[in-house]
């Protein structure tokens, strides 16, 4: 009794004890992220299983042309973060993930996390060509997370056409729609809470957070 009961303080719990917890963001059926190397705004490639291997992980998809809800999720993302001990710190991986490359590139996306103080890496194509491995790469990883994206182009009498993110062409005027949020991977690699752009609660975010972290 009292093994068990150190084993529980430790935070020692095995994946099949965490079926049994209820997080207070959307939970997920556990999908394995699949590996992917994407390019940080700091120039450099940025691969998955070697700079997220065994932590926490919280990924938020954003765009930097995204004026109203991006910022709140960025600055939730910081206040996260400085809630987190050091030790908690050293388990957890905060990461962003463009939903608009063809803007979004490395470039813009320094200019972003300097702009907002947001000390983590924030990742997009190393091409905006369609076909490019790198524009693959991301597209894969859009697929892998769930995210539904929608582009609305504008024409000349301001009109909007729709394409989805698979388009082959971006015309220079357009927006972004996004049906996504933050979501947590735990240590394993699987993906098991989401949380809505508008729907974050700071402290259970951040208590979510936490518990996957003692797995």
């Amino acid at each position: 009794m009292l093994a068990c009961v150190s084993l529980l303080l430790a935070g020692c719990l095995t994946p099949s004890d965490a079926d049994e917890w209820t997080p207070h963001g959307e939970a997920l059926e556990p999908v394995k992220v699949n590996d992917f190397t994407l390019m940080s705004s700091e120039g450099t490639e940025w691969t998955y299983s070697e700079q997220a291997a065994n932590t926490t992980l919280a990924i938020a998809f954003l765009f930097t042309n995204c004026l109203d809800i991006c910022p709140i999720v960025t600055y939730n993302m910081k206040w996260v973060k400085s809630q987190l001990s050091q030790d908690e710190l050293n388990k957890t991986t905060f990461l962003t993930i463009t939903v608009d490359p063809w803007r979004d590139n490395v470039s813009v996306l320094h200019d972003w996390k300097t702009g907002t103080n947001s000390t983590w890496n924030h990742l997009t194509s190393s091409s905006n060509d369609s076909e490019h491995p790198s524009m693959l790469a991301l597209q894969d990883v859009w697929v892998n997370f769930g995210v539904g994206l929608t582009i609305e182009e504008y024409d000349a009498n301001n009109a909007t056409t729709t394409n989805n993110s698979s388009a082959r062409h971006h015309p220079d005027d357009y927006t972004i729609n996004h049906e996504t949020g933050t979501i947590l991977v735990d240590r394993f690699g699987n993906q098991r809470v989401w949380w809505g752009d508008n729907d974050w609660i700071l402290d259970l975010f951040l208590e979510d957070l936490r518990y996957l972290n003692t797995l």
